[in-house]
């Protein structure tokens, strides 16, 4: 009886396993699928995939990662918290998720959280993309209105990635904070070279707007009208059409 009893316990056993590995190998075509997704922008799709992967490995980091992406894109940034701090808690070093994770902070106005986050990130000398961590440690910076450390933190990211669109966008958005609109519109001006292939239209408007400081009127209305015509549906086409309306009045 005891040699049955083991027999059949063992071969439950064997059972479970290959159903466990069967199941890890399903999650991960589905989270093949849903990082796919996410690249296309097709975030309802991406959700889908991921949520199948999910329920399948539900303590895999990788998946509560590209969930947490998922809904960052969305703009729940609750859930994106929420599955992002699943991933470190199943890997505690996982560095790109704890960027991640900082991003998602920011956004929720966590600063000291977000920085904290950070500084682990950025003691991690396995970690190969420490230009990601600077660009959000920027950014925390920036919105707390600490100008001289998030141009600081930018310009580390610049050192190593010269063309990155959001770090020359906001480096030189610290410099005109800090009323240097000459180098402001300088930084700024390489933004837009980097940021139009992106239609990211904000380098545009904040030359414009370093120029009109500077008194250059005439080179501010070329930027402002230049922005209306390569980004119709820009975020700052609206401002910039009244600045130009103010310009044309002799404001």
């Amino acid at each position: 009886m005891r040699k049955w009893i083991l027999a059949v316990c063992t071969l439950s056993m064997l059972g479970c396993a290959t159903r466990g590995e069967q199941d890890k190998k399903k999650a991960d075509l589905y989270l093949r699928l849903g990082t796919a997704q996410i690249e296309s922008a097709n975030y309802p799709a991406a959700l889908s995939d991921l949520l199948k992967a999910e329920e399948l490995d539900p303590k895999n980091p990788v998946i509560h990662n590209n969930l947490g992406l998922v809904y960052f894109f969305r703009e729940r940034y609750d859930l994106a918290e929420k599955h992002l701090r699943k991933a470190i808690s199943f890997d505690a070093r996982y560095s790109e998720a704890r960027n991640n994770l900082s991003r998602v902070l920011i956004e929720e106005g966590k600063y000291a959280e977000a920085e904290k986050e950070l500084s682990t990130v950025l003691n991690d000398l396995t970690y190969p993309n420490p230009e990601k961590a600077y660009i959000n440690l920027g950014l925390a910076k920036f919105n707390q209105k600490d100008f001289p450390a998030a141009q600081d933190a930018f310009a580390r990211v610049l050192k190593t990635v010269p063309d990155d669109c959001v770090a020359s966008t906001y480096f030189g958005r610290a410099l005109f904070e800090m009323s240097d609109y000459a180098r402001a519109a300088e930084a700024l001006d390489r933004a837009i070279g980097f940021c139009q292939k992106n239609l990211y239209d904000e380098p545009h408007y904040f030359s414009a707007l370093a120029y009109y400081r500077l008194g250059d009127k005439a080179k501010s209305m070329t930027r402002f009208e230049e922005l209306i015509k390569y980004y119709p549906t820009g975020k700052y086409r609206d401002k910039a059409k009244g600045m130009l309306s103010l310009i044309r009045k002799g404001h």
